[in-house]
């Protein structure tokens, strides 16, 4: 930052998010000595980049630590093979046999006028509900740099609601 007000006058930044430590699973800072480091090359091959990745912006509490627990990613892992797998059913279904044209015109540019909400069965006007409800409510944790509570919601939304709720009902 320094340097890019010093060169350009300019802050290169608006907003400049600091985390703390990433620390070992039981608190500790990490360290070669204690044998405690977790190598994220590993971590990624085993449980795979977008589980390390969701468990390190979910885990985040501004002013606090990050503790990296393996159990947290192993489940992370499931979750993003969950989302995997919700995504495979709806184009594996819903979306079969759609053509460009018509599934270009499922795409979503805002909400849900209330005549066409008014027309859906009752499943699919609970899930909307809810996901407008997910989208208020994550948007303003983003907003205030709720980072692991923004993740949480969706962890639970998708999970609870939408995986086991509405596409097992829709089945």
């Amino acid at each position: 930052v320094m340097l890019g007000i010093e060169l350009t006058d300019v802050s290169p930044f608006k907003v400049i998010y600091l985390h703390g430590l990433v620390r070992a699973a039981d608190g500790t800072k990490m360290s070669k000595t204690k044998g405690n480091v977790v190598d994220p090359l590993d971590t990624v091959s085993e449980y795979g980049a977008d589980s390390l990745r969701y468990s390190l912006v979910t885990g985040v509490t501004p002013g606090q630590d990050i503790p990296l627990n393996m159990d947290k990613i192993a489940a992370n892992k499931a979750f993003a093979n969950k989302l995997w797998n919700c995504c495979k059913f709806v184009t594996g279904n819903a979306l079969k046999d759609i053509d460009e044209e018509e599934l270009k015109s499922l795409g979503v540019s805002g909400p849900i006028g209330k005549e066409e909400f008014d027309t859906l069965a009752l499943p699919e006007r609970y899930i909307i509900s809810k996901c407008h409800e997910l989208v208020e409510s994550v948007t303003e944790d983003i907003e205030k740099y709720q980072l692991g509570a923004a993740g949480s919601k969706i962890y639970e939304f998708l999970w609870d609601q939408y995986a086991d709720w509405y596409i097992e009902i829709s089945k």
